[in-house]
């Protein structure tokens, strides 16, 4: 009896060290380039892999002109491989040298870094009369994207049986928060969809993105973040993100509140909708001088 709890005890410390070392794996995929990046520069100046060579690799990412989001992200990743890979330790001193580096960035100097540019929200009309002119899937994928203001990492994961169309609604996976979380669909977007999923006989279990071949056959599988912003690309001439942009400012254009916005796109923290979604251009200015 003692050996079989033993024995059982083994398997479970085996699945939970596989579980943990799957999510180890996830990061280091995620942050491989990074750490490359801080690997060539170690080789070119001749440094070991340790955290004081970390701290000299960023202070010159810093005065090169790296943005202070990508510094928090390479950071991070470098930061990771350290510890998990090279099995280094981190001490306080360190992680707070680390800290007082990414003050650079309220230097006079280096406070340009600071500034997020990123995609820029488009007339929703304007987009609209685009989506329009494409064919059934292209249309009523980038419909979907528009009006749900989901990521890349959410669009690739939606299948048929997620959307209720019936009600007008979708089940999405918030990656970034790991949750479900449902949004709201029009009801020209459900007769998009109804069209597509017509005309290339998904089931309940098909991708809504999914793949098509040279000769536009429809394969029900996963594709990747990059492949999907490549075709909205091929489609309408720039990322995805301006989709979700696009239908963040159009809802709050038309007088819908923070909880509103958030509700539909998914956003945790209302902060973030109106630093980095809300700003006003430069065309509104212009319309009051």
């Amino acid at each position: 009896m003692g050996e079989l709890i033993q024995v059982q005890s083994l398997v479970e410390n085996k699945k939970v060290n596989d579980a943990i070392q799957q999510e180890i794996d996830k990061k280091s995929k995620m942050y491989e380039g990074d750490f490359n990046r801080f690997m060539q520069y170690a080789e070119q100046h001749q440094e070991p892999i340790t955290f004081e060579t970390l701290e000299k690799y960023l202070l010159h990412t810093i005065e090169t002109g790296l943005k202070l989001s990508t510094f928090n992200k390479r950071s991070a990743g470098i930061k990771h491989f350290l510890v998990n890979t090279y099995r280094l330790i981190e001490t306080d001193e360190q992680s707070k040298r680390i800290a007082l580096l990414r003050q650079k960035y309220n230097d006079i100097d280096y406070a340009k870094q600071k500034l997020m540019k990123g995609q820029v929200a488009q007339p929703k009309h304007e987009v609209i009369a685009m989506i329009d002119k494409l064919d059934t899937r292209a249309k009523a994928i980038a419909l979907f994207n528009l009006i749900t203001a989901c990521r890349p990492s959410e669009m690739v994961a939606i299948q048929v049986k997620h959307i209720d169309l019936k009600n007008r609604s979708v089940n999405v996976y918030l990656k970034k928060q790991k949750e479900w979380h449902t949004k709201r669909l029009t009801l020209e977007v459900v007769n998009a969809l109804k069209d597509y999923i017509a005309d290339y006989g998904l089931d309940s279990d098909s991708y809504i993105v999914g793949k098509v071949d040279k000769h536009n056959n429809y394969t029900s599988s996963q594709v990747s973040d990059i492949a999907y912003r490549k075709s909205i690309h091929k489609w309408l001439g720039f990322a995805p993100y301006t989709l979700r942009k696009t239908q963040v400012s159009a809802m709050h254009e038309a007088g819908a509140d923070l909880a509103t916005i958030a509700k539909q796109s998914g956003h945790k923290n209302l902060e973030t909708i109106n630093k980095h979604y809300l700003s006003v251009n430069d065309k509104t200015i212009d319309k009051y001088l």
